[in-house]
C-alpha cells in the first residue's frame, strides 16, 4: 500500500491510500463504512500493528472489487488533492551520515568505522508539493540531499541485524536540505574544540524549518522487493545531480538499525534515513548549491517523487 496523508477540505490532515489508477482513498470514510476503526494518523496505522494493516488491505481489496466507479460511492478524495508529509504527526527523524561509498569519496573523507549519525528536526518536515524555504540567516549554501528512508512498523530497541527487517512497516524518501555554512570551519580547525563546534554548525545547518521535506507516500514493506537494491535519484531544475543505489551503503539497512537500536528506542512511525549518495552541491566543482525559483526532486521507483521549489527568506 501506498499509505499518504493529504489536506482534507476541511482544512485537516487525514490519512489516505494512493491507489494506482484510482486515486486517493479516503481510509477513515472506507474503513468505517466497513465496520474497522479508524486510524487517527498514517503513524497510527503503524501502531495499531501488521493485523491492522492486514484489515486495510482486505477492506481495500473489497472496495476495488466492487462494481462501478470508486469515486461514484465517495471514497476517492476529489482533485486536487494536496499531500501533506506522509506520516501525519512529528516523529523521530534519525539519520544517517557519510553512508554511500560514492559521498565519502566525493567529500573527501574516509569510511566510517560504523554508521554516523544526528537528528533532523520534526519541526523541519514539510510534504512534497510544499515550498522550501531559504533561511535569510544562511542563503548562499543551501544543499540538496536525496535519501532513501524506513519507517519502523513495530516498536525497535536493541535488535540484531539478523532480525531488524521484521521491524520496517514501510519506506518513504527524504530531502536533508543542508545549509552548508559551517562545513568550511571543519576543514579549518586545528583543535579538537573547533573540531567540535565546526560540526555543531554543520548540524545546526539541517535544522531550519521546511529541510526535511518528506514523502509523497510511506509504501509498506511487502512491496519494496529488495530495499538493499533501490536506485536514488536527485534532479536540480531538471538536471540530474545524484544517482545512487542502496547496495552502495557503507552501513547496510539491518546493520544500520541494529547499531542504532543499540541507543535509541524507535516506535511505529518513526523514520531512519540511510544517508545520501555522491553528487551533492558541496562536492562539486564547481559548487552548486540551490536558490530560490529552483525545482529539487528526489525519486526512487515504487516510491516516487518528492518534489519541492525553493523560495526566498
Amino acid at each position: 500500500m501506498r499509505l499518504v496523508t493529504y489536506l482534507a477540505p476541511s482544512g485537516d490532515s487525514a490519512p489516505g491510500v494512493d491507489l494506482p489508477g484510482v486515486g486517493v482513498i479516503d481510509l477513515w470514510r472506507v474503513l468505517e463504512a466497513h465496520g474497522v476503526s479508524v486510524p487517527s494518523t498514517v503513524a497510527d496505522v503503524f501502531r495499531r500493528g501488521p493485523s491492522y494493516l492486514d484489515t486495510v488491505r482486505s477492506v481495500l481489496a473489497t472496495v476495488t472489487a466492487e462494481p462501478g466507479p470508486a469515486e461514484d460511492r465517495g471514497w476517492v478524495v476529489p482533485p486536487p488533492v494536496t499531500l501533506l508529509a506522509p506520516l501525519g504527526e512529528r516523529t523521530l527523524i534519525v539519520a544517517a551520515g557519510t553512508n554511500y561509498g560514492t559521498h565519502v569519496l566525493e567529500m573527501g573523507e574516509e569510511a566510517p568505522k560504523k554508521a554516523t549519525w544526528f537528528v533532523k528536526s520534526p519541526n523541519s518536515v514539510i510534504g512534497t508539493g510544499a515550498p522550501v524555504r531559504i533561511p535569510a540567516q544562511a542563503p548562499e549554501m543551501v544543499d540538496f540531499e536525496g535519501e532513501f528512508c524506513v519507517v519502523f512498523g513495530r516498536s525497535c530497541h536493541a535488535v540484531k541485524a539478523a532480525e531488524a527487517m521484521d521491524y520496517i512497516g514501510g519506506y518513504t524518501l527524504i530531502n536533508d536540505v543542508s545549509a552548508r555554512d559551517g562545513f568550511p570551519a571543519i576543514v579549518r580547525a586545528t583543535t579538537a574544540e573547533e573540531g567540535r563546534w565546526a560540526w555543531t554548525d554543520m548540524l545546526l545547518g539541517k535544522q531550519y524549518p521546511t529541510f526535511c521535506p518528506m514523502g509523497p507516500a510511506v509504501v509498506t514493506a511487502d512491496e519494496i522487493a529488495d530495499p538493499g537494491n533501490m536506485t536514488i535519484t536527485t534532479t536540480l531544475n531538471g538536471r540530474r545531480m545524484q544517482e545512487g543505489n542502496t547496495s552502495d551503503l557503507i552501513t547496510g539497512i539491518p546493520e544500520l538499525i541494529e547499531q542504532l537500536s543499540h541507543y535509541f528506542s524507535f516506535e511505529p512511525g518513526d523514520v531512519l534515513s540511510t544517508g545520501t549518495p555522491a553528487g551533492v552541491g558541496m562536492g562539486r566543482s564547481p559548487q552548486v548549491f540551490m536558490h530560490a525559483g529552483d525545482e529539487v526532486r528526489v525519486s526512487v521507483e515504487g516510491v516516487g517523487d518528492l518534489v519541492n521549489h525553493l523560495v526566498g527568506p
